[in-house]
C-alpha cells in the first residue's frame, strides 16, 4: 500500500512513549502520547472520528489511526498513524493563505465572462442589419408582389454602413420592381378584357353572317357562279368563328379564376371519343389513328370537356402535317412516379430545332404549316398548353423535321382495376 505525504507513521510502546518515527528528529515536539485514545479506538468505545496527540505539537490533537504490534501473543507497541501531517498542514496553510492566487483565479474567470458578454452584444450588434436585410428577402421570397406594397425595414440612403445602403438599394429595386409588375399585370388583364369583350361582341354579326350565307346557299346552291363564292364566303366565315371561339377560350384560360370541373375520368374511353370525332378527316387522308392499349381500367382525375379539347387539338395538328398514308399513334404508359405518361405522336413532316420553343405561342405559325395553307390559326396548341398546366403537369414536344413529331404530358394516376 502506498502513502501520501499527509501520513505520518510512529511506534509507540504499549505505555504511549514514542519509540521510532518517519519525521526528521528535530520536528518532533513529544516523546510519548496518550494512551487513552488508542484504548478507545481498539476497543470501539466511542464513535470516529477520534483525535489523538500529535508528536509535531505540544497541544494539538488530530484523527489518527492505530493497529497493535503482537510478537507470540504478547502486545509489543502500536502503529500509531497521524492523518493529515506536518507537509499536508503546511500546503493547506499555504493555499488558503494565498489569497493573491485566489483573487487571480477569480479575476481570471470574471475577465473571460466579460469578453464572452462583449462579444456576442458587439456581435449581435453587427449582424442585426444582415438580419433585417434577410428579413427583407424572405418577406419578398414567401409573398412576392401583391396587390399591395409589403412594408420593408427602412434603411438610410447616405449612411456610412454598406448594409444601410445595400439595404436601401434593395427597397428602391423592390419598388420599381413591384411598379413594373403591376403595370404588366393591368396591361395583361385589359388584353384579355379586350379579347374577351372582341370576341363576345363578334359572335352576333359573325353569326347573323353566316346565317343569311347558308340560306342563300341552300337556295341558290344550283347556281354554278355565284354558289363558288358564296363556298369561299361561308368557309372564310367559318374560320373566323371557329378563331373568335379560340380567341375567347385562349382568353378565358388565361385568367386567374379560371376553374375546372374536375371528376374521374377514363382515359382511354375519352381519347376513344376525340379520336371517332376525327374519324372522317383521317379516313379521308388515309392516315391511322392507334390507341394502346386500346382499353385500360385506368382512371383520372381531371376536367373531361377540357383534356377531350386537348386531344383533339393536338390530332388535329398531327392530321394536317402527316401526309396520306402516314399513322398517328397515342400511347399512355404508367411511369414510377405514380404518373401516367401520355404521348401523341405522328410521321408527319417535323419541326426545326430552333422553332420547338415557339410553337406554343399563340398565333405563331411554324416553317412546316403545309405551305401556309388551311385554317389553322395558331391558337390551339397555345390552348392545349394552358389546359395541361392547370391539370398541374407540362406539354412537352420533341419533333425531327422529316420524321414526325411527339407530343407528351404527365397526368396522375387515381385508381386501376
Amino acid at each position: 500500500m502506498i502513502l501520501g505525504p499527509s501520513f505520518e507513521f510512529y511506534i509507540v510502546s504499549p505505555e504511549g512513549k514514542i519509540l521510532t518515527f518517519s519525521a526528521a528528529p528535530d520536528r518532533i515536539k513529544r516523546q510519548s502520547v496518550s494512551i487513552d485514545p488508542i484504548n478507545d479506538f481498539i476497543n470501539g468505545v466511542k464513535p470516529l472520528p477520534i483525535l489523538g496527540d500529535d508528536p509535531r505539537s505540544t497541544t494539538k490533537k488530530k484523527i489518527f489511526s492505530v493497529s497493535p504490534i503482537h510478537e507470540k501473543n504478547q502486545l509489543k507497541g502500536y502503529l500509531y498513524i497521524i492523518i493529515g501531517g506536518e507537509i499536508y498542514d503546511d500546503i493547506t496553510s499555504l493555499l488558503q493563505k494565498s489569497h493573491i492566487l485566489t483573487l487571480g483565479g477569480w479575476s481570471v474567470v470574471l475577465i473571460l465572462f466579460m469578453t464572452l458578454i462583449v462579444t456576442l452584444f458587439l456581435f449581435a450588434m453587427l449582424t442585426r442589419p444582415l438580419r433585417r436585410l434577410t428579413s427583407d428577402i424572405e418577406m419578398l421570397r414567401e409573398h412576392g408582389f401583391e396587390s399591395r406594397p409589403l412594408t420593408y425595414h427602412q434603411w438610410k440612403s447616405n449612411s456610412g454602413d454598406e448594409i444601410e445602403r445595400l439595404g436601401n438599394s434593395f427597397n428602391e429595386l423592390t419598388s420599381e420592381l413591384n411598379k413594373q409588375y403591376q403595370k404588366v399585370k393591368n396591361t395583361d388583364q385589359l388584353r384579355r378584357e379586350l379579347i374577351s369583350y372582341a370576341s363576345h361582341d363578334l359572335r352576333t354579326p359573325l353569326a347573323s353572317l353566316q346565317g343569311y350565307l347558308e340560306t342563300w346557299w341552300l337556295k341558290h346552291k344550283d347556281t354554278e357562279v355565284d354558289s363558288d363564292l358564296i363556298n369561299v364566303a361561308m368557309k372564310n366565315a367559318q374560320h373566323m368563328s371557329c378563331l373568335i371561339e379560340q380567341l375567347f377560350e385562349l382568353a378565358y384560360l388565361d385568367a386567374e379564376d379560371v376553374s375546372l370541373n374536375m371528376e374521374p375520368i377514363y382515359i382511354t374511353e375519352l381519347v376513344h371519343d376525340a379520336i371517332r370525332n376525327r374519324a372522317p378527316e383521317a379516313d379521308a387522308k388515309n392516315i391511322v389513328i392507334d390507341l394502346n392499349p386500346k382499353q385500360s381500367g385506368v382512371v383520372l382525375m381531371g376536367d373531361y370537356q377540357k383534356l377531350e379539347r386537348v386531344f383533339s387539338n393536338l390530332i388535329d395538328n398531327s392530321l394536317r402535317h402527316t401526309h396520306s398514308g402516314g399513322c398517328i399513334n397515342i400511347r399512355i404508359s404508367e411511369q414510377t412516379n405514380q404518373k401516367w405518361l401520355i404521348e401523341i405522336s405522328d410521321t408527319g413532316v417535323g419541326i426545326p430545332d430552333n422553332e420547338i420553343p415557339n410553337v406554343f405561342a399563340g398565333h405563331y405559325r411554324a416553317s412546316n404549316s403545309v405551305n401556309g395553307k388551311g385554317h389553322n390559326s395558331g391558337l390551339g396548341l397555345a390552348i392545349c398548353k394552358r389546359i395541361v398546366e392547370l391539370h398541374g403537369s407540362r406539354l412537352e414536344l420533341n419533333s425531327e423535321l422529316g420524321v414526325g413529331s411527339v407530343f407528351s404530358f404527365e397526368l396522375e394516376k387515381i385508381i386501376k382495376k
